[in-house]
């Protein structure tokens, strides 16, 4: 098994259907809007803590987590079209895109490549 892919535990159906648009190893998105998507799903697991996914939606934890930090312009549109695809995404299936996200940032397609 690659540890590339989306996740490492198995896929749901919500994370298969962001796999068909976007790779197994969401290869068609860039490092920016990985680190963007990762900081957007760590601001919906720590809300989890307090609402449900109908009351505190992904949608709003972009908002919440990006708006303030970036241009609101310049967030990439993929990430909010990703967001709009997972509407209902659970902890769990938010921590196995997490794991998979921190993976291909650091040592996977989407690392920073150092010259020698």
């Amino acid at each position: 098994m690659s540890k590339d892919l989306v996740t490492y535990y198995g896929q749901t159906e919500l994370i298969d259907k962001l796999v068909d648009k976007y790779g197994a190893y969401l290869e068609q998105l860039t490092r920016e809007t990985k680190l963007l998507f990762r900081i957007t799903l760590s601001t919906y697991v720590l809300m989890q803590q307090e609402y449900t996914a109908s009351e505190y939606s992904i949608s709003a934890a972009l908002e919440d987590a990006l708006c303030e930090l970036v241009i609101p312009d310049s967030i990439p549109q993929d990430l909010y079209d990703i967001c709009s695809q997972l509407e209902g995404l659970t902890v769990d299936e938010a921590e196995s895109i997490l794991d998979a996200l921190q993976h291909q940032i650091r040592w996977g397609n989407a690392r920073v490549l150092v010259s020698q």
